[in-house]
C-alpha cells in the first residue's frame, strides 16, 4: 500500500471539516433560530418578474447558457436546472407559457424534462408544449444569437439567465435595457457575474448563486447552506491567518 502523501491528508481534513460543520449547523437549526437569513436578492427579483408576468399575462423568457457543451467545466449547470424547475413550477397556468432556450443539446433534452415533468406534476401535461423549449444554438455566440430576436419581440415581460454564461453575454443585456424589460443573471462564472454587475442587472454575486431560493421555495435548504458557507468562511480566515503568522516566525518553511 503506498503512503498517504500530505496533500491526500489535507484533502481528507477538508472534507471531514466540512462534514463537521454540516452536522453542526443542521444540530442548531434544529432549534429555534433568530432572524433568518434573507433571499439573494437576485432570486427576488425572478419571483418578482413571475408575477409579473401572471398579471401582465405576458411571456417570460429563460435563457439557459450553454450549459454541458463541454467547452466548461463550470459546477453550475445544474443549479441552472434547479432554477429553471422553481421557475416552470410556478408559471403552468401563464396567459403565456415560459419560453426557453438552451445552448447546447444535452442541456436541451434535460430542460426538456424538466419542463415536462412540471405540467404532469400539475396535472396539466396537454398544456405542454415542446416548442416552447427550444435548442437556440450549439455554442455561446450561437445560443446568444438565437436568444436575442426573441428578447426583441413585444409581448415579453423579462429576461431570466441561469447557468453557464459568458462576458460576451452581455450583448443580451443591453438589448434588454433597449427594449426595457427588466434582467435577471443568475451565473457561477466570476467573468460574467463581473460582466453583468456592470450593466446595473440583477445578478448572483460570489456564491450567492449556489443558494437558489424563490419565496418560500427550497427556504430550508438554502438556510442551512448559507450557515454551512459563513462557518467555512470563518475556518478558512482563522486558517490562514495562523499559516501566515506560522510562516512570519521561521516556524513553516
Amino acid at each position: 500500500m503506498p503512503p498517504i502523501s500530505l496533500p491526500d491528508l489535507i484533502a481528507a481534513g477538508i472534507v471531514g471539516l466540512v462534514v463537521i460543520i454540516m452536522v453542526l449547523v443542521w444540530l442548531t437549526n434544529r432549534k429555534t433560530s433568530a432572524e433568518p437569513y434573507e433571499n439573494v436578492t437576485a432570486y427576488d427579483g425572478i419571483e418578482a418578474l413571475m408575477h409579473r408576468s401572471s398579471e401582465e399575462g405576458k411571456a417570460l423568457l429563460l435563457g439557459m447558457g450553454d450549459g454541458f457543451s463541454g467547452q466548461n467545466t463550470s459546477l453550475g449547470d445544474s443549479n441552472g436546472i434547479l432554477v429553471e424547475r422553481i421557475v416552470l413550477g410556478r408559471s403552468v397556468f401563464n396567459d403565456q407559457p415560459t419560453r426557453i432556450f438552451s445552448g447546447d443539446g444535452a442541456l436541451a433534452c434535460i430542460s426538456q424534462l424538466v419542463v415536462h415533468g412540471a405540467y404532469k406534476n400539475a396535472m396539466a401535461s396537454e398544456l405542454f408544449q415542446p416548442e416552447n423549449n427550444q435548442l437556440s444554438g450549439v455554442n455561446s455566440f450561437a445560443w446568444m444569437a438565437g436568444l436575442l430576436p426573441e428578447l426583441a419581440r413585444d409581448g415579453d415581460t423579462g429576461l431570466i439567465l441561469s447557468g453557464t454564461l459568458r462576458p460576451e453575454h452581455m450583448l443580451a443585456a443591453d438589448l434588454a435595457e433597449r427594449q426595457q424589460l427588466p434582467l435577471v443573471a443568475a451565473t457561477g462564472s466570476p467573468n460574467a457575474q463581473a460582466a453583468f454587475f456592470a450593466s446595473g442587472s440583477l445578478v448572483t454575486l460570489g456564491e450567492d448563486y449556489y443558494l437558489p431560493t424563490v419565496g418560500k421555495h427550497n427556504r430550508n435548504a438554502y438556510q442551512h447552506q448559507a450557515k454551512t458557507m459563513n462557518w467555512l468562511r470563518i475556518v478558512l480566515a482563522v486558517v490562514l491567518i495562523i499559516a501566515a503568522l506560522l510562516k512570519l516566525s521561521g516556524v513553516l518553511s
